[in-house]
């Protein structure tokens, strides 16, 4: 079985998917929330005047007219979503019941189940309306805030110490933790199922995926620099450098394995299976996953300079790369590598001013919208063409029996 084939075992209706997405962002949305009060505890102990500005900023995110809109809104949102939660309770209850039954009389010579299946149907058709409502107008309240000066002090407390930098990237395999309960409890699939089609992780494939992409950005920045294509100057400060360096190298795996199995794995396996067209999947969470990083400060800044369009299809070429390292090894492995890799190299060797990962890495570049799109291309294609060599190269093809079968 190849990996985009897992989901025909399981429970793979259209509502699952929904479902399972839709708990674990609120599993996600409620881990972050503790984590971010912690960090920003710590910090505002660490440093008193940031405390009072994260008070300060929490106050003036809307004047006060706006901000009773947003409690009343964001009160609403809150009751719908907990009936929505319940929803998906009562609807896989059903299913699961419903699926038992008629197991249990097939075996005796089947039964009607007109009247489950109806209310099954018409349970997921009102959760899901739920769910979007709910969504919507969260998504309403947030716009009547503005977070700039809160983010920005979220990036200075990031920077303070290896702890709360290590805390905020621990805010994502929260959100991990969650898609893979969902996994077992809605789609009743293996968690592994979301890694690869295999009974194991090849760790392997993830440490090669790592070592090839500092390899190939460390070559492009190196020979970039002597030929004067980028402004890098040494940064070293032995002093904070190692201990940011160490919770680097161990959480940020971490963050970026779980946008690899959110994006690559369940929403390209999602797409896939409703879409019938892997290509049609790998574009759309593509769009995603360049969507999801708008507010990102580069991202803020490419929007106030006019640039955002070129900033933000270095995203969207580097998912639909990520992309394209799943199917050549028809599983995830590789693109975590990658990913945590790319990640570790920009938070170690060459960060820039104004990064979302605010680390003391070993150099610092000045960011240029343009020559840094063109750069994140160019690496990313000679990424894919040397796993593509790796895998067979020429003679491999689509058609055969995927490496994971081999």
């Amino acid at each position: 079985m190849k990996y985009f084939e897992t989901t025909q075992q399981g429970r793979s209706v259209w509502w699952s998917w929904i479902f399972a997405t839709w708990i674990a962002i609120v599993i996600w949305t409620l881990g972050q929330s503790i984590l971010i009060q912690l960090m920003t505890t710590i910090a505002g102990d660490m440093d008193p005047t940031l405390k009072s500005e994260f008070a300060e900023a929490a106050v003036n995110m809307a004047d006060m007219g706006e901000l009773e809109t947003y409690t009343a809104l964001f009160g609403t949102a809150s009751l719908i979503a907990i009936a929505s939660v319940m929803g998906v309770v009562a609807t896989v209850w059903l299913s699961n019941k419903y699926l038992a039954q008629k197991a249990h009389l097939d075996a005796f010579g089947g039964g009607d189940f007109k009247d489950r299946n109806n209310a099954i149907l018409a349970l997921s058709l009102l959760t899901t309306l739920a769910i979007i409502i709910s969504a919507s107008i969260f998504v309403m309240a947030g716009r009547l805030l503005d977070g700039t000066y809160y983010m920005a002090l979220m990036q200075r407390a990031m920077g303070l110490s290896p702890l709360t930098y290590s805390l905020f990237l621990l805010t994502f395999p929260v959100g991990c933790l969650g898609l893979y309960l969902m996994q077992k409890v809605i789609h009743q699939r293996s968690v592994m199922s979301l890694h690869n089609a295999l009974s194991k992780i090849r760790w392997g494939w993830i440490f090669e995926g790592f070592v090839l992409s500092w390899l190939v950005i460390g070559t492009f920045m190196f020979l970039g620099s002597k030929l004067g294509l980028f402004e890098i100057r040494l940064n070293f400060n032995a002093q904070v450098f190692f201990s940011f360096a160490l919770a680097s190298l161990i959480f940020i795996p971490l963050q970026a394995g779980t946008e690899e199995i959110v994006f690559r794995g369940y929403f390209n396996q999602a797409l896939t299976h409703l879409t019938r067209n892997k290509w049609v999947a790998f574009i759309l969470t593509s769009i995603a996953f360049m969507a999801m990083h708008l507010s990102n400060p580069e991202a803020l800044e490419g929007a106030a300079a006019g640039t955002l369009p070129i900033v933000m299809s270095g995203y969207f070429f580097f998912g639909f790369a990520m992309c394209l390292l799943v199917w050549l090894d028809d599983g995830i492995e590789t693109a975590i590598g990658v990913h945590a890799g790319n990640n570790c190299f920009a938070a170690i060797v060459v960060n820039y001013e104004g990064s979302v990962l605010p680390t003391p890495s070993m150099f610092m570049a000045v960011p240029d919208a343009v020559s840094d799109a063109m750069s994140t291309i160019i690496i990313l294609a000679v990424i894919v063409a040397i796993i593509w060599w790796r895998r067979g190269g020429p003679s491999r093809s689509d058609d055969r029996p995927s490496i994971a079968d081999a």
